[in-house]
Order: C-alpha cells, then structure tokens, then sequence
C-alpha cells in the first residue's frame, strides 16, 4: 500500500523519476468507451529529445497488476490510470481467465544462441526472463520520434477492475515503467558495458486526455 501511496502522490504533482531525455505522449484527443465489450485502442508516441541513442524496453499490452507492481517476466508493459478530476482512482484486483503470459520459445534457434552464450550467467527461469527483455529493446535514435498503439478495456482489463460510472469527468493516463534494478540483473549481464547506447530507466509518463464513459450496457 505504501507503494501505491507513492505512486499516487507522485501522479498528482506530475513528477517523473525517470530520464527526462524521452517523451511519452498519448496521440488521441479523448477516448470514448461506449459499451463494455469493445475494447479502445490507444494510439501513443515516444520522442528522444536528446542527442544520445535510447534502448527502451517495451511491449505492446499493459500491466494487469491491481498495485502497478512490474514483475520481471513481464517488463516492457505500459501501465495506465484513470482519474476523476485530479484524483486517481484506485484500482481493485478480479479474477480473470484471460491475463497477461509469460511465454518464450525454448525451441526457437535464436533462444537456444541465447542460451549457449549465457546459461552460465543465469538460472534457467532467469534466462528467459532476459532473453524475453532482449527482445523487446526499441531503438530510438537523437530526435526520432515513433508511433505505436495498445488495446486496453473498460471498466475490467483482465485481473484489473475500476468502478466507473456514466458521464463522469475522468481522464485517462499512461506511463512506462522500467526499474533500474531489474535491467541490472536481465540486461546489463549480457551487453558490453562499454556501449554508449543507454538504456532507459525508471518511470516516464504521458499526457491526460479525456475519458469518455458513457456505456449504455454497464450493469
């Protein structure tokens, strides 16, 4: 809970914990759920401000978590709030059969290279968490800007549920969190440290755009 607390206080005054040398920017000008069926797709940039070369970790889902916790199997997952005015709105965590998988291809030639280079480095679970991490690196290169989109449902996004009610005023916000000390234990181990590329770390987030609820099948 005092996680949560945190990351609260930190969404209202707008802070970031994280390089500021990448935007994260949502590209809708709102986003309108009208039945509780339908999913929206989320339309999103990221932009290198600054004149050095990025690797972000990143997947095209988001995190299920009730708490915003990011589990190494699953970083690269963007996260999302939804506020009522400035306030966030809390999350509660469901049941669900649909939920997010950590799944690698074992089999696959580029898996068993990644193995052979490394199983010395990691345990066995360990290692695909870092082979799933390589795979999701996103290069930005000084000022490029690239554009990308992600599905997410209303009021239930698999084990996550927020309770909200029709024509309310609601905002909605995403964010990209990559902790510094799980690329320290998956990636860092397997790349020259001597690379001027830098991997980004810590948490950015985007800009609030509006929230349009107004399900003519909710309850």
């Amino acid at each position: 809970m005092k996680g949560l607390f945190f990351l609260i206080v930190m969404l209202i005054s707008n802070c970031c914990i994280a390089q500021t040398d990448i935007e994260l920017k949502i590209i809708n000008d709102s986003i309108k759920k009208v039945s509780i069926f339908d999913s929206n797709t989320i339309v999103f940039s990221l932009k290198n401000i600054s004149k050095k070369n990025y690797l972000l970790v990143l997947d095209f889902e988001f995190n299920e978590h009730p708490e915003y916790y990011v589990e190494p199997e699953f970083i690269g997952l963007l996260d999302y709030y939804v506020f009522e005015n400035d306030s966030i709105i809390k999350p509660e965590g469901v049941t669900s059969n649909n939920t997010n998988e950590f799944i690698v291809d074992t089999k696959s030639l580029d898996f068993k290279k990644f193995y052979k280079a490394y199983s010395k480095v990691f345990s066995k679970h360990d290692i695909e968490i870092a082979f799933r991490l390589d795979k999701k690196i996103k290069v930005l290169k000084p000022g490029e800007e690239k554009y990308f989109s992600v599905e997410v449902n209303f009021p239930k996004y698999r084990r996550r549920y927020i309770d909200l009610k029709n024509h309310h005023p609601y905002y909605f916000q995403i964010s990209l969190n990559t902790p510094k000390e799980i690329i320290e234990k998956y990636y860092l181990k397997t790349h020259n440290k001597y690379s001027k590329d830098i991997i980004f770390t810590g948490q950015i987030f985007s800009n609030k755009v509006p929230l349009l609820y107004e399900v003519y099948n909710d309850k």
